[in-house]
């Protein structure tokens, strides 16, 4: 119980931090950039703390019977959204670059945000209700019991992973840091090699010619 509560207050700590930062940062309030720095940090490193803590506290020391994937997906997905967060403010604070090309622009256009967030749930919540209807846990770190091959799942393999990065892609566009956006590219590269790939393993040497007919027809992502 210990657990959760310390997980639980750090991250409200975190969150707290995050909503006065975006309070300033998507405002014309005007601070100093020394100030921006250390509202960034009441928001970056608690969240560090809650990625470290939930991986130390609840990643399984049994292998056995799930996938070796290298964490969980979550805490991967929110690694990445809070590194890119940090590497903003450090620009911020050090070089001050704020000019993107201009065929970027519209990236920062809250329609696009939008339209990806609205993708990313169309992706995750179907996905999500297909585990729970078949009474599966989607966590990689549990023991799989069968192979979920019909609703969304006909037609991408890993649509909760899929609309994890475009959940971030939305994110860092409607909060208008590119480096959020940019960090997918690091968000999609840990999920193919270090979570799928195992995933896929795992799941080929339980369920045998059964998964491999499945992935042989349906696509990794999309």
């Amino acid at each position: 119980m210990y657990k959760r509560i310390i997980i639980f207050l750090t991250l409200i700590f975190s969150l707290v931090g995050y909503i006065n930062f975006f309070e300033w940062y998507l405002s014309d309030i005007k601070i100093f950039v020394e100030d921006a720095l250390v509202l960034s940090l009441y928001a970056s490193i608690p969240t560090y703390i809650v990625i470290i803590l939930i991986h130390i506290f609840y990643y399984p020391t049994n292998k056995d019977d799930h996938a070796s994937v290298i964490t969980f997906p979550p805490i991967i997905w929110l690694f990445s959204i809070n590194t890119g967060f940090s590497i903003a403010a450090l620009n911020m604070y050090y070089y001050q670059l704020y000019q993107i090309p201009r065929f970027l622009d519209f990236l920062r256009t809250s329609e696009i945000g939008l339209f990806f967030l609205v993708l990313a749930i169309s992706l995750i919540i179907p996905a999500i209700k297909k585990f729970n209807s078949q009474h599966e846990d989607p966590n990689p770190t549990s023991p799989s019991t069968l192979i979920i091959k019909n609703g969304i799942y006909k037609y991408s393999r890993n649509p909760m992973y899929l609309g994890l990065i475009f959940l971030q892609l939305s994110l860092g566009i409607l909060l208008s840091m590119i480096h959020i956006m940019l960090m997918c590219i690091f968000t999609y590269i840990i999920f193919k090699y270090y979570v799928i790939k195992p995933e896929e393993k795992y799941l080929s040497s339980k369920f045998g010619d059964d998964y491999n007919h499945y992935k042989s027809k349906v696509r990794r992502w999309i």
